[in-house]
């Protein structure tokens, strides 16, 4: 069985983003049975343990018994614990919304479905009638992380785009109690600049052992709706300040990620170590997956399988 380090330093880490916000069991479920089946190794999943419990049969229905999981959670001021909430008062019930929501978590006309809200902030910013608003829903992190990591989660993923220092610390000093095998920092340049990047997780960093710390390079969280090589240029720019700092530390690209990224990576002598890929992957299957007989259609498993595969292939640094 290779460990989650051994993917890393082999380059061969592909993680699949179900969703940090993604309380759907029925999702993930499906997610991980096409992505397992396809080889991906790694699964990041929302802090929730009905979230962990059904990755763990999506594997089950793979014959997947070599997987890893990795559990995200969000400081104050994050959008990856956001949830949107409908203004009724200004709502026109035009269904916009309802239409352009990537993870169909919006009934027409303005119904929303909260395990399905993953914070993307979509539909807030496309409503003409400003009627969408958003709202965080955090976990008890102190007594929730020791269980999900008893039950199996390897990794332990903090995004900390917000700007509440106190939270970061609280958080990032329970991350540690709990000692996962590896401990994960996601973060982007949209409220700090490169130099803000680097003291944050040069400051965090010094409390760990060296190679124990992954830094998730963030392009634009949650952006990858498009396989393009400029939706995936901010992922590849964010890395390679990463890089550049020479940290003892491992490197993944996210935000914006899609079948494009380690080729631009490569184009840019950019070599991290893995990639990690959610609106993009979750797109490129949704055609199969949220089919009603998905279970007993034998034809769309294969295709989202197939699919996926396709993905995963474009992803390894190391061919």
């Amino acid at each position: 069985m290779q460990s989650v380090s051994d993917l890393l330093e082999q380059k061969k880490f592909f993680k699949l983003v179900c969703g940090a916000g993604n309380e759907d069991t029925e999702s993930v479920k499906r997610l991980v049975y096409v992505y397992a089946k396809a080889g991906c190794k790694v699964f990041d999943l929302s802090a929730r343990p009905e979230i962990l419990d059904a990755a763990k049969e999506g594997a089950e229905r793979a014959n997947a018994d070599c997987l890893h999981y990795c559990i995200s959670i969000g400081i104050k001021g994050d959008s990856h614990i956001s949830k949107a909430k409908v203004i009724f008062s200004n709502c026109i019930q035009c269904g916009t919304c309802a239409r352009i929501c990537p993870n169909d978590a919006i009934y027409p006309p303005n119904i929303i479905d909260e395990k399905k809200c993953i914070g993307c902030g979509t539909c807030k910013k496309k409503c003409p009638a400003q009627a969408i608003t958003t709202y965080e829903k955090d976990i008890d992190t102190k007594n929730i992380l020791p269980e999900l990591v008893q039950n199996g989660a390897e990794i332990l993923e903090l995004h900390i785009m917000g700007h509440d220092k106190r939270d970061l610390e609280n958080k990032w000093e329970i991350i540690n109690k709990v000692n996962p095998a590896l401990a994960s920092i996601c973060i982007d340049r949209e409220n700090f600049g490169n130099k803000e990047v680097l003291s944050r997780i040069t400051e965090m960093i010094k409390v760990r052992k060296p190679y124990t710390t992954i830094i998730q390079a963030d392009g634009i969280p949650m952006s990858g709706s498009e396989d393009d090589y400029k939706t995936t240029l901010q992922a590849v720019a964010m890395a390679e300040i990463i890089q550049n700092a020479k940290l003892p530390v491992y490197l993944t690209v996210s935000g914006g990620t899609n079948s494009k990224t380690m080729e631009l990576c490569r184009l840019c002598n950019i070599s991290p170590h893995g990639i990690a890929i959610g609106s993009w992957a979750r797109k490129t299957v949704k055609r199969y997956i949220t089919l009603q007989d998905f279970w007993n259609n034998a034809e769309a498993q294969n295709n989202a399988i197939l699919t996926a595969k396709n993905l995963i292939s474009s992803s390894h640094m190391v061919t």
